[in-house]
């Protein structure tokens, strides 16, 4: 890609004023996240909710949340977005169980994992370059063709194996993808907490020290003037696409491992929650504004208050939608206000 100076950005690569936005969204995630420590730490299911075993369940699945978020991001940063994550979820899980069990015919257990997986990741990237690439060579929209892909993917995982689960209990090798460094002990960190850390600081410095870093910003902020400049604005969609393919790809397999079985029905909606934990973290769905930490605060904060809800409500599951749901449109509303006020 060519180098050309990024219209209406500050050094960072980001728009002028979205650097104090996020800050500020940043900051605002993190003192709700305190008060929802101090408001559970008053109830009577304080014991449960700040024990050892509680927190790391909510480590591990904002961890889990979080990879596939930080794709999610990428795109909306280019003003695009990404409806197809949940269902990459299952079919890569139930691709990846339907590779490991079929090669686990002809090779040792080992080898057959680590070969599923590759293969399963390839097609994922792949998948997200085909969404790049249909929406910025067709200019399709990107709604409509993640959407198209979100029904597509979850049909080819009920197909894959007849609509049923696929069992990986034999393969130890991808259960320890799933499972803890120094467990049974207090000081016991899931292994996608690790690949999390991995990606997330990988993604951090692609952003904030590579040329497509302030690329993806420039090209959300305005993309004709991103083009005009010499960028090629295709190369730039294809890394945001083929990034969220690989990490919804990531989570996939992590998903599998952790239920130890392809399941066909896994990461059902789970697009929305990606959607949210970026948004909340002070992504703008207009494009040209996120960022690495603020979507790992907003999935924290969003499996902080899953959990408070279900030590402290009824039928907690019947208020999951209405309350990642409300958090959006609320983040949605505060990004709003906030670029008004900037502007």
């Amino acid at each position: 890609m060519a180098a050309g100076p990024s219209p209406d950005t500050s050094g960072s690569g980001k728009p002028a004023g979205a650097g104090k936005i996020l800050r500020s969204r940043e900051a605002s995630v993190v003192l709700v996240l305190a008060l929802l420590c101090l408001a559970m730490s008053l109830t009577s299911s304080r014991e449960t909710f700040f024990q050892h075993r509680n927190l790391h369940v909510i480590a591990l699945q904002t961890s889990l949340l979080s990879i596939f978020a930080i794709g999610e991001t990428l795109v909306i940063i280019t003003g695009g977005i990404d409806l197809s994550l949940g269902s990459m979820i299952g079919f890569i899980g139930m691709l990846t169980a339907v590779l490991i069990t079929r090669l686990g015919v002809h090779l040792e257990p080992g080898p057959a994992v680590a070969l599923g997986v590759l293969l399963a990741l390839m097609v994922a990237t792949g998948i997200g370059a085909i969404h790049a690439t249909l929406i910025h060579k067709l200019r399709l929209p990107p709604f409509v063709v993640t959407l198209a892909s979100l029904l597509l993917l979850r049909s080819q995982a009920l197909l894959l194996n007849n609509q049923l689960p696929v069992p990986l209990a034999e393969y130890p090798a991808l259960l320890a993808l799933a499972s803890s460094i120094f467990p049974n002990t207090p000081y016991a960190i899931p292994v996608p907490t690790l690949v999390l850390l991995v990606v997330a600081v990988l993604t951090a410095l692609a952003l904030s020290r590579m040329k497509i870093g302030r690329y993806l910003y420039s090209v959300g902020s305005n993309e004709q003037a991103t083009r005009l400049s010499g960028v090629n604005v295709y190369r730039v969609k294809l890394f945001a696409y083929s990034m969220s393919g690989l990490l919804g790809g990531v989570a996939g397999v992590l998903y599998a491992a952790y239920g130890a079985q392809g399941d066909p029905l896994a990461g059902t909606a789970y697009e929305l929650d990606a959607v949210a934990a970026a948004v909340v973290g002070g992504a703008n769905l207009m494009g040209g504004q996120g960022s690495v930490v603020g979507t790992l605060l907003g999935a924290t904060l969003l499996h902080s208050i899953l959990s408070s809800i279900n030590l402290t409500l009824a039928n907690p599951d019947l208020w999951r939608g209405t309350l990642v749901g409300g958090v959006l449109l609320f983040a949605v509303l505060v990004t709003a206000l906030n670029r008004r006020r900037v502007e």
